[in-house]
């Protein structure tokens, strides 16, 4: 077909078509561990990520977005600041990523094998037993340092000081009361 007219066709196409357009390369790891034979999947948020092209290249990174409408997948960590200073996402096309690890979903439990989401699991789990043993320590170490427990909200209600006027008759000036004492004397 003509250029004009596939550009059309990209241009105008239907939400469940432009789903298609998000495939990414599974890495040769991942291509190992699939019952069928496929080279591309499509991106879930949370899966993990090596950019290809572009100026982030080499990076790895987890899927925070995925807009289908826009045909764009959104990363955590690689942003780019905007003219007010403020941080914002960096938007990649789908085929310029490399899918290393996976989120498992039902879909893809059919087309890969039980090995593919180990390592995820696995990773987990020991982050879940280093996180806790963490705190277990910290709270051992507090508990050492003779730190007193009060929360915080008891020791801010401590220091909050009551509005006092600088003169008596301040809230009846600004209201447009005159008192008698302010009274100028006429001669």
């Amino acid at each position: 077909m003509k250029s004009d007219t596939e550009r059309k066709k990209y241009y105008q196409e239907k939400l469940h078509k432009r789903k298609s357009r998000l495939h990414s390369h599974l890495s040769k790891e991942l291509r190992a561990k699939l019952k069928i034979k496929k080279r591309a999947i499509l991106l879930h948020l949370g899966d993990s990520v090596r950019i290809m092209r572009g100026p982030e290249k080499g990076k790895d990174a987890k899927v925070s977005r995925v807009s289908t409408v826009s045909r764009k997948v959104y990363l955590e960590g690689i942003v780019t600041k905007n003219a007010r200073g403020r941080e914002v996402p960096i938007a990649v096309e789908a085929s310029n990523l490399l899918l290393i690890s996976l989120e498992s979903t039902p879909e893809r439990k059919e087309i890969f094998s039980e090995d593919a989401f180990k390592k995820k699991e696995a990773a987990k789990e020991e982050k879940k037993e280093v996180k806790s043993e963490d705190k277990v320590s910290k709270e051992v170490n507090h508990e050492k340092s003779g730190h007193d427990t009060t929360s915080k909200t008891e020791t801010k209600s401590e220091h909050k000081k009551e509005y006092k006027p600088e003169h008596k008759h301040s809230e009846h000036l600004h209201r447009g009361h005159i008192d008698k004492s302010d009274k100028v004397k006429v001669q």
